[in-house]
């Protein structure tokens, strides 16, 4: 009976940490494939779009005045709004966007349940819960992706610097130190 006990409480605690995340971002990813299979299908509200206008400066684009079919996301202030058309036109891009509110539904749920699990720790009204801490954030997340960037600066040797080649003021000048400020300028 103990070892039923204790398997089952290890469940629950694996579940906690790890299950729900899984299982969230499950239904997170069918929400937003079901989203571009209407898209796909042109089975949504035309009223429900919103546009995006943005300036580029391209120096060769094609000014096109029709929109063209697109994929992609962006996210605006915690809102997932899905690409459905874009253009170029007049040196601007302008999208047309359709918010995923399902996706925005699992989302607060999400944090709901950790704010919540969080707060279980905390039996006492008068305790004080503390958010989770940077390093703690970034370990529970499965989004971050550890980089080895194993830098090192190697000295320049004076010896392969040629005086009288046409290029070496430009490569002396890029070793000589900085002795200070530049002088202000009095008007």
């Amino acid at each position: 009976m103990k070892k039923i006990g204790a398997i089952l409480f290890l469940g629950i605690l694996l579940f906690n940490g790890f299950g729900y995340r899984l299982v969230s971002n499950y239904f997170d990813q069918k929400a937003a494939d079901q989203l571009v299979n209407l898209i796909e299908e042109n089975d949504y509200d035309e009223s429900s779009l919103i546009v995006i206008k943005t300036p580029i400066n391209l120096p060769y684009y094609a000014n096109n005045p029709q929109f063209e079919r697109v994929d992609g996301e962006i996210v605006i202030k915690g809102v997932v709004y899905q690409y459905v058309q874009r253009r170029i036109y007049n040196d601007s891009l302008e999208l047309k966007v359709i918010p995923n509110q399902d996706r925005l539904h699992i989302k607060n749920a999400r944090e709901d349940f950790y704010k919540l699990a969080q707060d279980l720790s905390n039996t006492g009204a008068d305790k004080k819960s503390s958010p989770i801490g940077k390093s703690m954030a970034k370990f529970l997340s499965f989004d971050y992706i550890e980089q080895n960037n194993s830098w090192h600066l190697v000295p320049a040797n004076s010896a392969n610097v040629t005086t009288g080649y046409r290029y070496a003021a430009r490569l002396i000048s890029n070793y000589l130190t900085i002795q200070g400020p530049p002088p202000k300028i009095i008007a």
